[in-house]
């Protein structure tokens, strides 16, 4: 493992967290985390067609175009979104960073981090870490900027998280 990354990751571990999971929940150590109930997607959620082993720069392509430039599988398409964000950097990376949901430079671009929260991102890669931007994988939960930057709901959460979910495994 990249000597940055276990010193990033041992940093977390002092600060009490205990990891991330793939739930949208995450917590530091003795506090539970918060059940997210799911609630009824705005459209049924059809199933991911799983695809074959190879490159994962090709996979994470695969995906990109499954998912399409117009995407309608929850409601965040009809509330004013721009573009659909899928996801970048190296798709072999040591290290990725997930974030919550594009905000409005990143619908305006169609890449996640590019705005404020984007330039200190990279700023802690670059400068903190002593990495490149390009060294990293990052994406976000959901692929769609949910209207006045607010929190996605679950149902926009779970029509996203099968294409997060492969995301992290190829890059993992």
């Amino acid at each position: 493992m990249n000597e940055h990354v276990k010193a990033h990751l041992e940093f977390f571990e002092e600060l009490g967290i205990d990891g991330v999971r793939l739930e949208p929940a995450w917590h530091a150590r003795g506090e539970p985390a918060a059940p997210i109930e799911p609630s009824e997607p705005s459209a049924p959620i059809e199933p991911i067609e799983p695809i074959e082993p190879t490159e994962p720069k090709t996979v994470l392509q695969l995906i990109k175009e499954e998912i399409g430039p117009d995407c309608s599988r929850c409601k965040l398409h009809t509330l004013g979104r721009t573009q659909v964000v899928f996801g970048v950097g190296n798709p072999n990376a040591d290290l990725m960073f997930v974030g919550e949901a594009p905000g409005a430079d990143e619908d305006m671009q169609g890449e996640p981090f590019v705005g404020r929260a984007g330039q200190l991102l990279t700023e802690i890669i670059t400068k903190g870490m002593r990495l490149a931007r390009r060294d990293v994988y990052i994406a976000n939960v959901v692929k769609c900027r949910p209207p006045g930057n607010r929190n996605p709901e679950p149902d926009e959460i779970a029509a996203c998280m099968p294409f997060l979910g492969r995301q992290i495994e190829l890059v993992a």
